[in-house]
């Protein structure tokens, strides 16, 4: 009789410090993977317009390399993440991933730096991440257990503030110098490998397939599509990549360069600077979102935030002192995180659980799809226009997205119940 009593809470216990372990896990490895983005983000512009001194239309093409591989490959890495053991995949990603900084500190390190070697650079870390992203984000209903809407804003958050710690980092290349920061960036991507090695096996939820590949991939667009407001938030998230990313990843850096005049030792204090305003505002609306608990409206939210967007955007117009430009871009950021988890909040929630690395790699593919051609169409704009114009065509197209998502689609009215 009284032998079974104690045994259950105990066996709560055991459960739940295993799933606290699996979990620190899993953000150990995002972390360390964020980590590694952020010195990428800083360091690789940089190199391009800095060492380099890539006109406008080059710095696009260039940026437009580290994302077009998603574009080609991020649905096939769904695919592949819904019939695979994750933490497989996750290992493997790190591990590789190692090798792209340690070549490139060798190329620059024998002088022999080139806009080829970045753009070799830059399309193997992209397809890298096109494999990595849908398995870690399919892994991470797994590993959290209940309330999605809380352990996506978590994971965020350490995605986020690890890529201003890489950041940070980077802003010290002035003193460590470059071949140093990218040796950095291998270790830390090692050390994702390390975490993801130590996280029991994540096996598939999907039986293995006799449909191929493309079958396979044309089911997930399929269930996507098929969920209204899921189609609509991968739309709008293809508009943010085209319109949001393709100017931040452009613009800016140029703007440092050309309106600033930020010299070499300058350029990566500054783009530091604004990319850590950026984030940062991220991480402050991640750690409002999780104090403010389940969000019903959470199309609304996304709505909001989106047009503050376009407005920084306009602003971007006029010319003004650096540390009101700062100002906007934190303020750009807070919107951003905001848009982020709201956005994948949804997808988690609504996705199958046959299809969701699937469904979320389509989501991801509707921001990492938009965002090479918004670098390259940046590119060319600024080219012909100039900084100050350039940044209007993508505000006042926005200005009509938003109008459309509201009259017709499901975005405006959709209300997530208690448990999602």
């Amino acid at each position: 009789m009284n032998g079974p009593g104690p045994a259950a809470p105990q066996q709560d216990n055991s459960d739940d410090a295993a799933r606290q372990l699996r979990l620190r896990l899993y953000l150990g490895g995002q972390a360390s993977w964020f980590i590694s983005l952020g010195i990428q983000f800083v360091i690789f512009p940089f190199l391009v317009t800095q060492v380099l001194h890539e006109p406008a239309a080059r710095v696009g093409i260039a940026q437009m390399s580290l994302m077009i591989p998603s574009l080609l490959f991020m649905l096939l890495g769904g695919t592949i993440a819904d019939h695979s053991d994750a933490r497989r995949i996750l290992i493997r990603v790190h591990l590789f991933a190692t090798v792209p900084p340690l070549v490139l500190a060798l190329v620059f390190l024998t002088d022999n730096l080139s806009y080829a070697s970045l753009i070799v650079y830059a399309l193997t870390m992209g397809t890298l991440g096109a494999f990595a992203i849908p398995a870690r984000d399919s892994a991470l209903t797994r590993v959290a257990g209940t309330n999605i809407q809380q352990a996506v804003t978590l994971a965020m958050g350490v995605q986020m503030g690890s890529q201003l710690i890489g950041m940070l980092c980077a802003g010290l290349a002035a003193f460590t110098g470059t071949p140093s920061l990218l040796i950095f960036q291998a270790v830390v991507m090692f050390a994702g490998f390390w975490a993801s090695a130590k996280l029991e096996p994540l096996p598939p939820t999907n039986a293995a397939s006799a449909a191929n590949r493309f079958v396979q991939i044309a089911d997930g667009i399929k269930s996507a599509a098929a969920t209204p407001i899921v189609a609509t938030v991968i739309a709008l998230n293809f508009a943010v990549g085209l319109f949001y990313v393709g100017s931040f990843l452009v613009v800016l850096p140029l703007m440092l360069r050309d309106i600033y005049q930020s010299n070499d030792a300058q350029f990566t204090r500054d783009f530091a600077l604004i990319n850590i305003c950026f984030w940062g505002g991220t991480i402050i609306a991640n750690l409002a979102l999780f104090r403010a608990g389940h969000i019903h409206h959470r199309g609304r939210i996304m709505m909001a935030s989106l047009t503050s967007g376009l407005i920084i955007l306009a602003l971007f117009h006029f010319h003004m002192p650096f540390w009101l430009l700062c100002l906007l871009i934190l303020w750009w950021g807070m919107g951003a995180g905001t848009t982020m988890t709201m956005g994948r909040t949804i997808v988690q929630v609504a996705a199958s659980e046959n299809h969701r690395a699937r469904v979320l790699a389509a989501y991801q593919l509707g921001f990492s799809g938009g965002a090479p051609l918004g670098a390259l169409t940046m590119g060319l704009l600024v080219g012909w226009l100039g900084i100050f114009d350039a940044v209007l065509i993508p505000a006042t197209i926005m200005i009509g997205i938003l109008a459309m998502l509201y009259f017709f689609s499901p975005i405006w009215g959709y209300r997530a119940d208690e448990t999602g």
